[in-house]
């Protein structure tokens, strides 16, 4: 789930545990009881800091939730959740719009072509205009757009299923599947399923965004959300070929000890089986793998094709390993990195090497923060997106490795670019030599 802040990505997922079976109590953002904002500062401040995973069971299909963090001082953790997406939820609140965020998001989920169901939110909402969101959306985002209901008031009404398109909707499929257009105009009879089955093809391209909404407040839009989930979003079966497996995060438990997240993007996952990592040499072995299962997290031996696990000691990985073969992802994204930097330091000059530990261990949670040591002066830097972000390090330092800092003020990161690109031939003649002598 991606979004802007405060559009209500972490309310819809407790919906989706909720609904889907995997949660007795519907978790509240207010009330501090989400099962994906587990940090005890995303309790408190009511935002999503770190990406978080879940996973749900609906159709006869695992569903793995990732939980993004809307603000934009932490788009890192959304960067690195690229890498692992099948498709996307970008939920859009009604009241709000579209932001600068949600523009961000969209044109990297176009980017990389992944299938994108837009989930309009809030519809309870006073004011809310949805004529007008959907020009925002159409000027904003793309024209390439489906409507899967009607809305009147908070009362949804179904005008796209594999039984019933409305007229609307026909022309639109048509409009993007020169196929269908042909068998159109040559005075063939389309059936519903004809239509429904382009437009399944399309969304699954990344070339049609169908249009939902609800309101995660009342839990209302939830199970067709659901629904398109399976719908829409398809995945490779599980194959029997060589391992590659992907890490996208890391996180310290309670103990300060190191767990991977890893996407599996081909092959199986064994516990206690070794694999090379980052196709060198070094062979490291699996201990402790775990997998989401319906809310919780359980113990397993393996883990198959575009599933996740989670590896307990995992002290020799990092953000962006890889185990067995090279992952075919993609390159760097169209997501701007950070463009502050600060130094930090300890209010008790006789913790530095105690706020040294600390930085080391969050920035290998977070390797965007670019942790260093100036060889200059040997101040502590770090590289960040904006005041949030300085804040959450802060309280962080301060509750889990008991450390009070400050940070300077901030200085923007000096970057070049070039202008234009620009070719030139350089011809450089040698006159021979004469006889006997050498160049």
């Amino acid at each position: 789930a991606l979004a802007h802040v405060d559009a209500g990505k972490t309310s819809i997922t407790e919906n989706l545990l909720f609904a889907s079976g995997a949660t007795i109590v519907r978790g509240s953002v207010d009330k501090g009881n989400t099962t994906t904002d587990s940090m005890d500062i995303e309790k408190r401040r009511g935002i999503t800091v770190r990406a978080s995973t879940t996973s749900i069971q609906w159709n006869d299909t695992k569903i793995n939730i990732i939980d993004t963090p809307g603000h934009m001082d932490f788009l890192a953790e959304v960067e690195r959740t690229f890498r692992m997406l099948d498709g996307a939820i970008l939920v859009v609140s009604a009241k709000e719009g579209i932001q600068a965020q949600t523009r961000l998001l969209f044109n990297v989920l176009q980017q990389l072509e992944i299938p994108t169901i837009l989930f309009v939110n809030k519809i309870d909402r006073e004011g809310v205009n949805l004529n007008q969101l959907y020009l925002e959306i159409q000027n904003s985002l793309s024209k390439d757009i489906i409507f899967m209901q009607s809305v009147e008031g908070k009362e949804l009404t179904s005008s796209c299923t594999i039984h019933y398109i409305s007229e609307k909707n026909r022309e639109t499929i048509l409009e993007k599947d020169d196929l269908l257009l042909e068998k159109y105009l040559s005075d063939t009879q389309l059936s519903n399923l004809d239509y429904w089955n382009s437009m399944v093809r399309l969304v699954q391209a990344a070339k049609l965004h169908p249009i939902y909404h609800g309101s995660a407040m009342y839990g209302i839009g939830i199970e067709d959300l659901l629904n398109s989930i399976t719908t829409f979003i398809e995945t490779s079966l599980p194959q029997e070929n060589a391992l590659s497996a992907y890490v996208y995060k890391i996180e310290h438990n309670k103990k300060e000890q190191k767990r991977a997240y890893l996407k599996i993007i081909g092959g199986t996952l064994k516990s206690r089986k070794l694999y090379s990592l980052n196709g060198s040499d070094e062979n490291l072995k699996i201990r402790g793998l775990k997998t989401f299962y319906s809310g919780d997290e359980i113990d397993v031996d393996e883990v198959f094709t575009n599933d996740i696990a989670i590896a307990d000691h995992a002290d020799n990985l990092m953000v962006g390993d890889y185990l067995g073969i090279m992952p075919n992802l993609f390159d760097k994204l169209n997501i701007p990195s950070p463009a502050l930097k600060s130094s930090i330091h300890p209010a008790k000059v006789e913790n530095r090497s105690k706020l040294i530990s600390a930085m080391n261990v969050l920035s290998v949670e977070d390797p965007s923060l670019a942790f260093s040591i100036n060889a200059d002066n040997n101040e502590l830097e770090v590289s960040l997106y904006g005041a949030t972000q300085r804040e959450v390090i802060l309280t962080l330092l301060e509750e889990r490795f008991s450390v009070d800092a400050y940070f300077e003020e901030v200085k923007t990161i000096y970057k070049e670019r070039l202008k234009t690109k620009s070719e030139y031939t350089i011809h450089i003649e040698v006159p021979p030599s004469p006889k006997g002598e050498f160049v």
